[in-house]
């Protein structure tokens, strides 16, 4: 196995297929708040990242009534379920809204995993404290959006966070036992080899469980497309993708699961990935990986453990 796929980690643990239902919350982000100047990252699209969910103004229950019905008629019913709280930023809210958005989600049996994206200024104590008290129910993940550990390149995205952040935040998520996950956008063009190397590297010496890995993709109407057009961006190519996200794997410790190794832009008003599809994306990488005899892992040497 080249990298320790989500899939065949999950059919592993569960014995079973599990899908993942994407849920919108309509809670919104604390790096988007006009009133307090704050424009969001500059290559945020309108709906936060989570234009695979359904209608936000749709009630959370129904959203994944809706969902599981498709999985059903494309997979049968024989399956579980990972309920994934996707778009913007899914703890901003007070303790009773999260709990009552949390409580209403349970609304089928073969729900074993509740996965929170979120950002990692924003998980105060008694918030990840009312995300454990659902460990006797599900499974938790709680997602973290890193990006870079380049403190110039978070400040020139306007992530609105550090990487002090993400240590801190990922640290109080372990001591309750919950499984954390860090975003990472590859081909910023900000960032150096060098810099993507160091991500796997403080990913694995934190013990982080899982990765997700995007290719990024510019959004018509956003900071980043205004630069791409200006000519202050340049983009990666993807030889130069490539060549980073292998780099990223064969530093990253083995055991951690990757979720994705890129992302997918929305279908209108989005570019990028090159225009390649998805799936040719990975298999692009997992070809080059073999014809190197490369895998994650291949350089996890580095930690005096």
């Amino acid at each position: 196995m080249i990298y320790n796929k989500l899939n065949q980690f999950w059919k592993q643990k569960y014995g079973k297929r599990v899908q993942r239902i994407p849920v919108s919350t309509g809670l919104g982000c604390p790096n988007r708040t006009p009133r307090k100047g704050l424009s969001g990252c500059i290559f945020c699209d309108p709906t936060g990242s989570g234009f695979a969910a359904e209608s936000p103004g749709m009630p959370v229950g129904e959203q994944i009534e809706r969902m599981i019905a498709k999985a059903e008629y494309k997979y049968g019913k024989d399956i579980l379920f990972a309920i994934y709280l996707q778009s913007y930023t899914n703890t901003y809210a007070s303790i009773d809204r999260l709990k009552k958005i949390f409580d209403s989600l349970f609304v089928d049996e073969r729900i074993r995993i509740l996965d929170i994206s979120t950002r990692p200024d924003c998980v105060e104590e008694e918030k990840l404290d009312l995300i454990n008290s659902y460990q006797n129910r599900v499974d938790l993940i709680i997602e973290y959006g890193l990006q870079s550990v380049n403190r110039h390149t978070l400040a020139d995205l306007n992530r609105g966070h550090n990487v002090a952040d993400f240590i801190d935040a990922v640290i109080r998520t372990k001591k309750r036992g919950i499984d954390s996950l860090a975003h990472m956008i590859i081909d910023l063009p900000q960032d150096t080899l060098e810099d993507v190397v160091e991500a796997a590297q403080i990913i694995s010496a934190l013990g982080v469980e899982g990765v997700k890995l995007h290719s990024l993709y510019v959004v018509k109407g956003t900071e980043l497309e205004r630069r791409v057009n200006n000519g202050q961006y340049q983009l990666l190519s993807f030889d130069e993708f490539a060549e980073r996200e292998i780099a990223f794997l064969e530093h990253l410790d083995p055991r951690i699961v990757i979720h994705r190794l890129c992302s997918e832009p929305p279908k209108e008003n989005a570019q990028g990935n090159w225009g390649l599809p998805k799936i040719e994306i990975i298999h692009q990488i997992e070809k080059r990986m073999q014809e190197s005899n490369t895998y994650q892992g291949k350089r996890f040497q580095y930690l005096n453990r």
